[in-house]
């Protein structure tokens, strides 16, 4: 069996990191909004953008320069925005850390082989999987930014498992997103397992379901019987 995992807010604090990149830029731009108020428009920016970048319709550095316009100064230059951005980024990129959860969980499976599925730029999501002593572990990382297709198209999916030698009947892929991750992989024939650290599921999500990534080892288990 082979076990996928998503990157972002599965394995590493994404979402914290954002929200601490965010209050800081907030602080060093001075706007006028409130941080609450600025964190709404950069997160709104921040999705429109980058669904456009994960589309195809824009490049990873205009997506980052619309962002800095939407959110705080349309007038600035392009040069000016990429200033703007980088005071952002070197935030993000400080607060990066591990789940607790996550070394305990790839300790207990690591008879398996292991791979990471993740939307993203590829330089940024490798330097994160270093960052985190993690390159090691994976037999096989697919990054939307280099194999030109996302999450949730079947193809991203289908990548990993040929790199694995691997058919999806026999692969778990285990991600914090219901519909990008678990819709999406169950669609490409693999197992879908949702990691619901949020505890939001509700009777229309489909099990199997985790809160913790301590939960996968004894899923992965009744799975193989």
């Amino acid at each position: 069996m082979v076990i996928l995992f998503d990157l972002d807010d599965t394995l590493v604090t994404h979402s914290h990191a954002f929200d601490a990149a965010t209050a800081a830029l907030h602080a060093q731009v001075g706007s006028s909004l409130t941080l609450a108020e600025f964190a709404v428009a950069w997160r709104s920016a921040h999705r429109r953008h980058f669904d456009r970048y994960l589309a195809g319709d824009a490049s990873y550095d205009g997506q980052r320069r619309a962002r800095v316009w939407e959110a705080i100064d349309s007038t600035l230059s392009e040069q000016e925005a990429d200033e703007v951005f980088a005071l952002y980024l070197s935030t993000y990129e400080a607060s990066w850390s591990l789940f607790p959860d996550v070394r305990p969980c790839l300790d207990g499976l690591s008879r398996y082989r292991l791979g990471v599925v993740t939307n993203g730029q590829a330089q940024q999501q490798r330097l994160k999987i270093e960052r985190m002593g993690l390159a090691e572990r994976f037999g096989c990382v697919v990054i939307s930014g280099e194999c030109g297709c996302s999450k949730p198209e079947p193809a991203i999916f289908l990548r990993a498992c040929r790199l694995l030698d691997a058919e999806p009947r026999d692969a778990v892929y285990v991600g914090d997103q219901y519909e990008v991750d678990v819709v999406g992989a169950r669609a490409a024939g693999l197992a879908g397992v949702w990691l619901d650290r949020g505890g939001t599921a509700s009777a229309d999500h489909v099990s199997p379901l985790i809160a913790s990534l301590d939960g996968l080892p004894q899923v992965i288990a009744a799975m193989e019987g």
